[in-house]
């Protein structure tokens, strides 16, 4: 099977470390005579190392142009590199799909933004009307771009949930495939905090983006430095500076973070390995995003075997089940509360992130991999058959009798 991967837009976060792992495992996990190509962010393919001859890397800067730049790379570009390739099946990872795609195509959808009711409802109405506009279209080319694919691919049922609620999923093929984190980065059992006497460490990772809801953090720290029963500190992996983030912090959460002082220190965005080494170093997580599509931090602080405080939203709910306690999105008394009994009772931490440790086998990386090559390899197969189907269907052209 060969199979051209189109990741253009992997520049940050989620997208740039789903990536990276993919690039990471497909020589591990796909079959020999499997190959592949990879487009990316130039960004992207100076961190990849060339680990297979199978696997090829060429890059493209067509998602920091203009919208119609992308289109042109998507609709145009894109399929003459299709025609000079001729892949079995084309894997579009972010959101939008080829139209009358020349070959088998299946589609990751990951972006909550187009299809969220809580976006809608609590995020979007505070924006102004030109990014409410462009919300409104993308949203219409990502239904469009699902409505185009063999094959939808979701990370999370409640993602699926939320595109099946926007639009009518008529005879689409449809994949739930949760992401998750290596087998190797399983944490074992923890030793029990019995040092009272040092700052308990609690945790947000994340790039920056309204809907992440830090500033509910930030006011439930801001509660908890009055009253807390132990001394701790907010660990926050952002640059207030607003290097390497998608969007810049609105003044009045700078002003409540700089009032937080020394109980919150940000590090900056991190890469990959030094974010793990985060993890292992802190004693609670938290999480009080409204709307996800997955939620990689969430399952790497699970395996990371920390305690998980998270907004009480079905995606959450979905990955943590019983392995996190949840507060009402956007309550920022409630996440305090919560926080303050889990800084004051060690032995509440160690029951939660017992109950994290074995939450995080449901979500391996090496899992998703493999389903992903499953139904890449099912949907090339799907429309051969298909094709094959319609040629012996079709009537025998008449003879002429001249």
């Amino acid at each position: 099977m060969k199979v051209l991967i189109n990741a253009v837009s992997a520049k940050l976060g989620g997208a740039a470390t789903y990536i990276q792992n993919l690039a990471r495992s497909l020589p591990e996990l796909a079959a020999p005579e499997d190959s592949f190509l990879l487009i990316v962010p130039p960004e992207q393919a100076r961190v990849m190392e060339a680990r297979s001859l199978r696997i090829r890397v060429e890059t493209s800067d067509a998602a920091s142009g203009s919208y119609s730049q992308r289109w042109w790379w998507d609709q145009v570009t894109l399929r003459r590199i299709i025609a000079r390739e001729q892949p079995d099946v084309l894997f579009s990872s972010a959101n939008f799909a080829m139209h009358f795609c020349p070959c088998p195509q299946v589609l990751l959808v990951r972006n909550p933004l187009y299809f969220s009711p809580m976006y809608f409802e609590r995020v979007l109405p505070q924006k102004g009307t030109r990014l409410r506009a462009e919300t409104a279209v993308r949203r219409w080319l990502a239904c469009r771009s699902i409505a185009a694919a063999d094959c939808l691919v979701t990370p999370s049922q409640a993602m699926l949930e939320d595109i099946g609620r926007t639009m009518r999923l008529r005879g689409t093929r449809a994949v739930v495939n949760h992401y998750g984190v290596p087998r190797a980065r399983l944490r074992a059992a923890s030793v029990p905090d019995a040092d009272a006497s040092r700052k308990l460490r609690l945790l947000w990772v994340s790039h920056y983006a309204d809907h992440k809801d830090l500033a509910t953090l930030l006011r439930a720290a801001a509660r908890l430095r009055r009253d807390a029963p132990r001394p701790f500190e907010l660990i926050l992996t952002l640059d207030p500076a607003q290097r390497g983030q998608h969007t810049s912090m609105p003044e009045a959460e700078r002003a409540l973070l700089a009032q937080l002082g020394e109980v919150v220190r940000t590090v900056g965005v991190l890469d990959y390995e030094a974010t793990w080494r985060l993890y292992a170093d802190a004693d609670i997580f938290v999480f009080p995003s409204l709307l996800e599509s997955f939620g990689h931090p969430l399952v790497e602080a699970l395996a990371s075997g920390l305690s998980v405080v998270a907004a009480d939203i079905p995606i959450h709910r979905e990955i943590c089940d019983s392995a996190a306690e949840y507060f009402a999105p956007g309550d920022d008394a409630a996440l305090a509360a919560l926080l303050r009994r889990f800084i004051a009772d060690p032995e509440a931490r160690a029951q939660l992130s017992a109950r994290a440790r074995q939450r995080a086998q449901h979500f391996i990386w090496e899992d998703h991999v493999t389903r992903l090559l499953k139904t890449l390899r099912e949907t090339a197969e799907l429309r051969a058959q298909s094709v094959i189907r319609q040629r012996a269907e079709a009537p025998a052209p008449e003879r002429s009798t001249l």
